[in-house]
């Protein structure tokens, strides 16, 4: 296979998703959707092991020596494109795309995928409520400012589902709590507000865009979402999670509430003590090199590259003011763990390295900080 020719043919096909913010058709929309809940429920078991009934559970198995884990995208197609068009600085000779492509590479994303964040984020969101209240009926809905906000949310949605039916298993996209358009209460969600009240508007917008069927249709596809990723030497959820838990449990997510809540909603000083230290274990219980086992997670935001909790064992990388991700050499055999923050370099496109996240301590009761710890890397 040429590789570079097959990764230019996605991109051509990729085109119309990034950052767009003229709204998909509903037939285009509906298609895509389908595509994509097809391409969750056809994973491989190896890759995504069944629950109890028979249904893929809610965990994701890597086994890529390399994988770039990207914070909440929150909207932010082009940071997407923009990694997979990028290069490694260990491996310049390829594009991330194509890494992938080789199997060699992994793409994992954390998930919050719709609803766009920072300062014009909220003037945006504030005048599309204002908007709201200031017109009836469909014209209220349909205001410029929530026009060009579902614009960029679905685009980036359309991106992550498009990217799921071309790579397969070198692209996963985990739940996180804002991926909820319809704003439901149910099996884990909660209803939310940041700015103004994007939940209730974004769910109302979008049943009068593509109507109940198309809310349906969507919401299936947020639930067949995975709520964590393992490798060999590391976990990934959007959110810290909020207590211990094992392999069985996170098989049978969709009968457990709590624990699909417990990864896409805990806050800083949430969880249980040594909640992420002894999902670790239970997750990973055949590592040889325990201090080499780190959590990934998105959700709060931090200042500089990452922040460490939860005894330094898990590691925060959602900076919505950076274009960066987390890159993992995932091997259990090295000394230990390669982890490492990189920054995007617009003019070479290269994936540079801006901070190294330093190896843990072994497990001790001694060394596992309570939930309120943390401390901070300011590259």
């Amino acid at each position: 296979m040429d590789f570079r020719q097959e990764a230019e043919s996605i991109v051509r096909r990729l085109g119309s998703s990034i950052d767009q913010t003229s709204v998909p058709e509903p037939k285009v929309f509906f298609t895509l959707t389908k595509a994509a809940i097809t391409a969750l429920e056809g994973e491989s078991e190896e890759i995504r092991p069944r629950s109890a009934d028979g249904r893929p559970g809610g965990l994701v198995q890597i086994d890529s020596p390399w994988i770039i884990v990207v914070p909440d995208l929150h909207a932010r197609a082009t940071l997407l494109t923009q990694i997979l068009g990028s290069r490694l600085a260990q491996i310049p000779d390829y594009s991330v795309l194509e890494l992938i492509l080789q199997r060699r590479l992994c793409l994992v994303c954390l998930g919050d995928i719709p609803h766009s964040e920072g300062n014009r984020a909220a003037r945006r969101w504030t005048l599309a409520a204002l908007s709201r209240l200031d017109y009836t009926g469909s014209d209220g809905v349909f205001n410029p400012f929530m026009e060009e906000e579902m614009g960029l949310s679905l685009g980036a949605l359309c991106l992550v589902m498009k990217l799921k039916t071309l790579l397969g298993d070198g692209f996963h996209c985990l739940k996180g709590n804002h991926d909820n358009l319809s704003n439901s209460a149910e099996h884990g969600d909660l209803p939310f507000y940041k700015y103004a009240q994007e939940g209730p508007m974004g769910a109302e917008w979008l049943e009068l865009r593509y109507g109940r069927p198309g809310l349906e249709l969507l919401r299936r596809y947020e639930l067949l979402l995975p709520l964590a990723a393992r490798g060999k030497s590391f976990c990934a959820s959007h959110a810290e999670p909020a207590f211990a838990f094992g392999y069985e449990d996170i098989l049978a997510y969709r009968t457990r509430p709590e624990l699909v809540r417990a990864l896409i909603w805990t806050g800083n000083g949430e969880a249980l003590p040594r909640a992420v230290e002894q999902s670790l274990l239970m997750l990973l219980p055949s590592n040889p090199r325990p201090a080499m086992l780190r959590w990934i997670s998105g959700h709060r935001p931090v200042t500089g590259s990452y922040t460490l909790r939860a005894g330094k064992r898990l590691v925060q990388i959602h900076n919505p003011e950076r274009s960066q991700a987390a890159l993992l050499k995932d091997n259990t055999d090295a000394a230990r763990a390669e982890l490492s923050i990189v920054e995007l370099d617009e003019k070479t496109g290269i994936l540079r390295q801006s901070a190294l996240v330093p190896p843990c301590q072994e497990f001790s009761s001694e060394n596992a900080a309570g939930p309120g710890h943390e401390s901070h890397h300011r590259a």
